[in-house]
């Protein structure tokens, strides 16, 4: 038996994307936005306003509504990190769910609808992004629903007996 070069083995070029995709989905788009919410709200295109309201109030204000105020800012940019949060935590679940179909359970049509499932979070984020965010960071849920349409639509539509996936 001819022994397997490196590329040999690897898997065909859509499940080779879709784990990338699941690479990706599970470190920068995941991970890294539950470790900080605030740089991942500024590269996802809803940034978290950071700067520290002062205390000092100008005198036509009373002194109970700037004590309301500096509460109130720190709840609501506390309540913005944990949705941001929420969004990470939901790209890491997708990752592990096109890793498992991808590398334990070997079923193409399970990860490419698992991919496919995808361009309903892409574009979601997209239509969110420019509708309450920055327009200029749509682009990048721009490639997200092109990498779902095409390499889902590859997983779905090509359906060959690799000998990889087939267990040999």
């Amino acid at each position: 038996m001819p022994s397997l070069t490196f590329f040999q083995r690897l898997p065909p070029p859509p499940e080779c994307l879709a784990l990338l995709v699941a690479a990706l989905e599970v470190f920068p788009f995941g991970l890294s936005g539950l470790w900080n919410p605030i740089s991942f709200s500024d590269g996802y295109g809803l940034p978290i306003d950071t700067t520290v309201a002062t205390s000092s109030t100008s005198s036509k204000r009373s002194s109970t509504t700037s004590a309301t105020t500096l509460p109130t800012l720190e709840v609501d940019r506390n309540t913005k990190k944990a949705l941001v949060a929420a969004i990470a935590a939901r790209n890491v679940q997708n990752g592990i769910l096109i890793f498992t179909f991808g590398l334990v359970l070997r079923d193409r049509k399970s990860l490419g609808v698992a991919v496919m499932a995808g361009l309903v979070a892409t574009f979601a984020d997209a239509v969110i992004v420019r509708t309450y965010g920055v327009k200029e960071k749509m682009a990048g849920h721009c490639v997200g629903i092109f990498n779902s349409l095409a390499i889902g639509g590859s997983l779905l539509y090509w359906d060959r007996q690799d000998s990889v996936w087939r267990g040999r």
